[in-house]
């Protein structure tokens, strides 16, 4: 089968979207044609093929008002025509060259829904539910929606879409991790904006104690304001700035806790790779954290409750190896073997 992933974004951009689409794409390619169209970053190729994937990145423009910045690509339509996919798998709602692309080429089409209506805060929450009203009219034409959680699958029906369109199929991971000996530390990685959450961690370390440390990974436009914020409120953060791969799982395997005090999160593939090296989490129980996290964690609502998780975890071995043990067993249910194998059967249906 020919198959065509459609994303603005690809190698060597990292994100979610695009660890998902790699790994599903690359273990397709055994047994397929697999193409990737996206756009072309600084300093990439035009055309190559990345462990059997053939990855076509288009002339684009960007404007760098986000992460992921806004982009445009040219030719995205033509390109299309041209590989004359047998089904595309469009996985990205806000770069409107691709949508009007997708939505003029004759396919069988999958669209991969990642992330929650109207998500931001302020101007770009406005913004997102804008683009969603619009969004929703065309997600009606795709043949089957995959869903990345329950909670995605659920939210899409109660904005009108057919059920018979809706599937759920998790992230994944590479979960060959083990237990590591735990510092005297806890963990945050990921990108630093509004929407993760980083003040409500910073009110509740006011109220757990002041020896508690928290290394936090990531860079973003809110890391100068929370950065303030800790010491104004005296409380023990490390702001880390970006750190390559290898630096992160060395963070998550020697981490006392992953504290995840998200406003919005349809999945969070990063709680799973903290699970996987035997870390336990404290996230905030929203969107499809609690299907990832199970009882390899505590769930908190507010910021009290995330200052008790943290004493308790601060304080307790016992409970740190319990929950840490969880993890490790329960992200192996996360494996991209059956993702990939209940994904190429939707694409079957579909073409079918």
């Amino acid at each position: 089968m020919r198959i065509c992933y459609v994303n603005p974004f690809f190698y060597p951009f990292h994100g979610g979207i695009e660890y998902r689409i790699y790994n599903v794409a690359k273990r397709l390619a055994l047994d397929n044609e697999i193409y990737v169209v996206t756009s072309r970053l600084p300093k990439t190729k035009k055309e190559e093929e990345m462990d059997g994937i053939k990855i076509i990145r288009l002339p684009s423009f960007f404007v760098n008002i986000y992460n992921p910045p806004f982009v445009w690509s040219r030719g995205v339509y033509e390109k299309l025509k041209e590989i004359k996919p047998d089904v595309i798998d469009f996985h990205y709602r806000w770069a409107p060259s691709y949508t009007h692309a997708i939505n003029k080429i004759n396919a069988p089409k999958i669209f991969t829904f990642h992330n929650d209506f109207g998500e931001g805060v302020g101007i770009e929450r406005i913004a997102s539910y804008v683009n969603d009203a619009i969004f929703k009219i065309f997600l009606q034409k795709f043949d089957k929606i995959i869903c990345i959680s329950n909670y995605i699958k659920n939210r899409l029906a109660k904005y009108g879409i057919k059920k018979e369109k809706l599937i759920t199929i998790y992230n994944g991971i590479d979960a060959n991790g083990e237990w590591h000996e735990k510092e005297n530390y806890m963990l945050f990685v990921g990108r630093l904006v509004r929407t993760k959450g980083i003040d409500l961690l910073i009110q509740a370390l006011k109220i757990a104690g002041k020896n508690i440390e928290v290394r936090v990974a990531g860079k973003g436009p809110m890391m100068e304001k929370w950065k303030k914020m800790a010491a104004r409120y005296e409380v023990n953060i490390k702001f880390l700035g970006w750190v390559d791969e290898y630096k992160k799982i060395e963070l998550m395997k020697k981490s006392r806790a992953f504290i995840l005090p998200s406003l919005y999160e349809s999945f969070g593939i990063v709680l799973l790779e903290a699970m996987k090296y035997g870390c336990p989490i404290i996230a905030r129980g929203v969107g499809g954290i609690p299907e990832v996290v199970g009882d390899a964690g505590i769930l908190v609502d507010g910021v009290e409750e995330m200052a008790e998780a943290i004493k308790k975890l601060h304080r307790d071995d016992s409970i740190v190896k319990k929950l840490g043990m969880e993890g490790l067993k329960r992200a192996k249910n996360f494996n991209w073997e059956k993702i990939t194998k209940k994904t190429m059967e939707v694409y079957e249906e579909v073409v079918k």
